[in-house]
């Protein structure tokens, strides 16, 4: 039980004494399948990995006989629900060290803080008899008690097993750190005090001294445990208590200030919940069990990660033409790209503030302008940017596309005293386009031709649709449009243009 300095090393990122190491966890754990304990301190023996209990030591320790006896028993102890003791490093430096085997699965205050986990009967059943079974164990022993028992160095092992660590050494930490010969380095959590039966804490200093160990404190404190495991709060947290009525006896019983009058291991092993077969049964349900957690949870995480994308795929559609958005979420490169053949139309309400003040919301009639192949480039405030041919080719049907949408967007609500006017004006030729901006990404419209149709819109009359020649020609390719020329009308940067009105479709049946 006696390790040399020289075969030790210790591995410190801070000054922590992982006994009292009681974090408050405000926020459940993660991922218990895969995650592990963070420990900031720990101690390598050859292949073998130790945490301790480290103290500053101020004199040499002389050990009495029955603490020789106490740690060799110790030594000995082989149970499948205790972690193993190495031994103590002390009389050697400054520093004194207690080590057991570190198991870095989780700690059984990871599950009870951790609400994604069903914490159920059959897990509650597997680790409290695992509990029992190893103060029985102890009890047993020439030890005799546990003495630092709490929900902290209560482990769970990579097999689902709860193993006891930082045991039978509480009274000899306590008689050492009285007679000065051990301090404490960093104050001592009051969260470790909370399991200790009120007979310790008699004459105690509270962050400065370890308590006394005795197998009726035991007993308390695993009344504390239970009252964690059923309820997943701190202890006493919950005043009106809903459980077992045995549970609730036996908890109580643990509670009891006379330490003679708190129940036995044998009484314990009696409560009718906790008798659920033998440990491989035990595997067996907790596996299944958690198998059918993780099924759950991943199910949650899986609408949610559906739902989000669905809201991700809408936003994305808003901002972007649906056959662009599709080539980006499938990782796509946008390459900007020359269209021979667009047509760009441009609306203005003429009236917008009348229209807003005039008009209830249930007047006002927001129009949806995605006909077949036309894309609402932008809005702002009363001015609508709209295209058709871009960014999927429809040969020559653009032009018509938007001069149908043009001449519905004339078409308004009749309202008493006030009357909708509209500017529209487009025009038909190349442009570029492509994608611009990386955090709000927009599909942009570039060349002549957008300014062209601007300048449409803008030298058009209220109630007007204009266009150029050019345009015009296209759409008397076909016979249900009636046009009207207007004449040469002077636009800035082109001079001198020859437009044409479209009045109306020839017959009442509209495309």
């Amino acid at each position: 039980w006696q390790i040399p300095r020289d075969q030790l090393k210790v591995i410190e990122s801070k000054q922590v004494i992982i006994i009292a190491k009681t974090k408050n966890r405000a926020q459940p754990t993660e991922k218990l399948h895969t995650r592990r304990r963070v420990i900031d301190n720990y101690a390598i023996m050859g292949i073998t990995k130790a945490e301790f209990v480290c103290l500053k030591q101020n004199k040499r320790i002389k050990w009495p006989k029955h603490h020789v006896k106490a740690l060799a028993e110790m030594r000995s102890l082989n149970h499948e629900n205790l972690a193993e003791f190495f031994g103590v490093c002390c009389n050697n430096g400054d520093h004194f060290y207690a080590l057991y085997n570190l198991i870095e699965r989780a700690s059984l205050e990871d599950f009870i803080r951790d609400l994604d986990f069903d914490f159920d009967a059959t897990f509650q059943a597997a680790f409290l008899n695992d509990i029992l079974r190893g103060l029985q164990y102890l009890h047993k022993s020439r030890i005799g008690y546990h003495g630092l028992l709490n929900v902290q160095t209560c482990l769970i092992d990579a097999n689902w097993v709860l193993r006891m660590s930082h045991f039978g050494l509480s009274s000899a930490l306590n008689e050492f750190i009285k007679a000065d010969a051990l301090q404490v380095i960093d104050k001592i959590p009051q969260a470790v005090y909370v399991h200790v039966a009120p007979e310790h804490l008699a004459h105690l200093k509270i962050s400065r001294e370890y308590p006394k160990g005795s197998p009726e404190g035991d007993f308390y404190s695993f009344g504390i445990i239970l009252y964690s495991m059923l309820y997943r709060c701190l202890p006493f947290e919950r005043l009106h208590l809903t459980a077992d009525g045995n549970l609730l006896t036996t908890m109580n019983q643990c509670f009891s200030r006379p330490p003679e009058s708190r129940p036995s291991i044998r009484e314990l092993q009696l409560i009718k919940i906790y008798r659920y077969g033998n440990l491989v049964d035990q595997m067996l349900r907790m596996n299944e069990k958690y198998a059918e957690n993780l099924e759950r949870i991943v199910a949650e995480r899986t609408a949610l990660l559906a739902e989000a994308q669905q809201q991700t795929d809408r936003l994305l559609c808003e901002m972007l033409p649906p056959s662009i958005a599709a080539r980006l979420k499938a990782g796509e490169a946008i390459i900007p790209r020359n269209y021979k053949s667009v047509t760009v139309g441009f609306f203005q309400i003429c009236n917008f503030e009348v229209l807003m003040k005039k008009c209830t919301p249930n007047q006002v009639r927001i129009k949806c302008y995605y006909f077949n192949d036309a894309y609402k480039v932008e809005t702002t405030g009363e001015n609508y940017m709209l295209a058709s041919g871009v960014p999927n080719e429809n040969q020559n049907r653009h032009v018509f596309v938007i001069a149908d949408i043009a001449i519905r967007g004339q078409q308004s609500p009749t309202i008493a005293d006030w009357k909708f006017v509209i500017r529209i004006g487009f025009h038909t030729g190349p442009i570029a386009a492509g994608v611009i901006g990386l955090r709000s990404p927009r599909y942009c419209l570039f060349g002549d031709t957008v300014n062209f149709a601007s300048r449409m819109q803008s030298t058009c009359n209220p109630n007007q649709i204009q266009i150029a020649e050019s345009t015009a020609k296209l759409l008397q390719d076909s016979p249900k449009y009636r046009l009207t020329k207007r004449g040469i009308v002077s636009v800035k940067g082109k001079g001198e243009v020859n437009t044409y009105w479209l009045d109306a479709y020839i017959t009442s049946t509209s495309s």
